[in-house]
């Protein structure tokens, strides 16, 4: 195909258009009111792009032709998972049904596709790591300008609805957004990592500082998470680069950077929305750490005793509430979908309950939801065959990486493979832990990018 190279290039750049389709879909859901978004029609047709290269592909390369068998697989669990529930479940929306399946297909469509396009980019000799990096910093600056510039018009949209304290800019999914910074942000950390030589050319990490503050904004504990998790990163992989590899200003310049940066962020902790919301959480589960310590009466005098002899009061926290407080009432969910799960017949278990499992007829208003922690939700929508039909693609690549880099730590101890090995490792983290990772597709074209990027650079991928 003549135009084979553009059309990769282009596949690639839509990567810098995902914050822009994201705030046109606000505009669409809040402005508009219509369900059919931009965001809904731009990606089906880009993942029908990608499936149709696929198939292109297909009649030369024998790579291209095990991920249509293994995407014909993916369908094929899918269609028998709708004819069984179609029969099985009471109520049935088939509407919702096909909607949930047209997300989960995302990832799996988008890193076969990546991964054919890090491939041929790869053979032609095109720097498709450096683009995929600038690519990531141009959507890092869009979205850190969009929660700028509402915030500063309060134009923000909020990301609670009650106690707690968080913007989410003009993004109408206050998860998805959280769940993208988390994995654009160390690719910002590497972009400046590459960039700054000495001290005194810090201003490479100010798209980093900028993302990184937007995310402060949120509230949430995956933006904050993810900062600290990313600033971690970089310090550690500095430290140890210096003292094994690389013993050069360069390297002792960002080690300095980013433990300048951990210092700023703890410090500004006690100010950030973050922290409110977490004593918030804690005052709703009954929690109080503030609350004055009832005195304690020396039985034999009747006179209260010295500070320095009364016991020490702390307030009791169950385990029940340590998950409410990491998993915001998903543990909840969870139970309920388990208990599901173990009274479903057969077919049900091994091909899966469909979208939001057995539900009943909701209220008027309200819809089935999802236990919003990713793995889960595939594992009790698809199944015992169906989930590990989805994930051992995907699986092997993984299990393989791994491998390869232990065996050859020395060589494979990188900046790039860190930082990008971050980003993949925060979306798998955030998909099991506060879900909306790959069951969306704004977020989970980020972690297909970032797979096959890793799998492609290090020959896990390969024709």
């Amino acid at each position: 195909m003549k135009n084979e190279k553009t059309f990769w290039l282009l596949a690639l750049a839509f990567i810098i258009w995902q914050p822009v389709i994201d705030v046109l879909t606000s505009a669409s859901l809040l402005l508009l009111n219509i369900s059919l978004t931009v965001g809904v029609i731009v990606r089906v047709l880009f993942m029908a792009a990608i499936v149709l290269m696929l198939l292109w592909k297909a009649r030369q390369s024998g790579l291209a032709r095990k991920y249509i068998l293994y995407l014909l697989a993916v369908a094929a669990v899918i269609a028998i998972n709708i004819v069984l529930n179609m029969n099985v479940k009471d109520p049935y929306y088939l509407g919702s049904e096909l909607k949930f399946f047209n997300k989960i297909v995302y990832f799996p469509i988008l890193f076969t596709g990546f991964s054919v396009l890090y491939l041929y980019l790869k053979r032609e000799q095109v720097p498709f790591k450096e683009k995929t990096t600038s690519y990531f910093l141009y959507a890092s600056l869009i979205i850190s300008a969009v929660f700028l510039v509402s915030f500063v018009t309060g134009t923000s949209l909020s990301n609670y609805s009650h106690t707690k304290i968080g913007f989410s800019g003009w993004f109408y999914a206050g998860n998805e957004i959280g769940a993208i910074m988390a994995i654009i942000l160390p690719v910002t950390a590497l972009y400046a990592i590459e960039k700054t030589n000495r001290v005194k050319e810090w201003r490479y990490w100010i798209p980093f500082v900028l993302l990184a503050v937007s995310m402060q904004f949120l509230g949430t504990k995956v933006g904050y998470g993810g900062i600290v998790v990313v600033l971690l990163a970089a310090f550690f992989s500095m430290l140890i680069l210096y003292f094994t590899k690389e013993r050069s200003e360069k390297t002792r310049s960002n080690m300095l950077i980013s433990l300048v940066l951990i210092a700023v962020l703890a410090v500004t902790t006690p100010v950030t929305p973050v922290f409110h919301n977490m004593f918030a959480h804690l005052s709703l589960l009954n929690i109080d750490f503030s609350k004055e310590k009832e005195k304690e009466i020396d039985p034999d005098t009747g006179e209260e005793l010295p500070e320095d002899e009364q016991e020490e009061e702390e307030p009791e926290i169950t385990n029940e509430q340590v998950q409410n407080l990491v998993f915001s009432s998903r543990e909840k969910y969870l139970a309920e979908m388990k208990d599901q799960f173990a009274e479903a017949p057969v077919s049900q278990k091994l091909f899966g309950m469909g979208f939001a499992g057995n539900y009943e007829e909701p209220e008027p208003g309200k819809t089935p939801r999802m236990i919003e922690m990713d793995f889960f939700d595939l594992f009790f929508s698809l199944g015992i065959v169906g989930f590990l039909t989805m994930m051992s693609l995907p699986l092997y690549y993984a299990i393989r990486f791994v491998i390869h880099f232990v065996r050859n730590i020395k060589q494979t101890f990188t900046p790039v493979n860190i930082m990008y090995g971050v980003a993949f490792i925060l979306g798998i983290g955030i998909s099991a832990t506060a879900g909306h990772v790959l069951t969306a597709p704004a977020v989970s074209i980020y972690v297909a990018a970032v797979m096959a990027l890793l799998m492609v650079q290090e020959g896990i991928i390969k024709e």
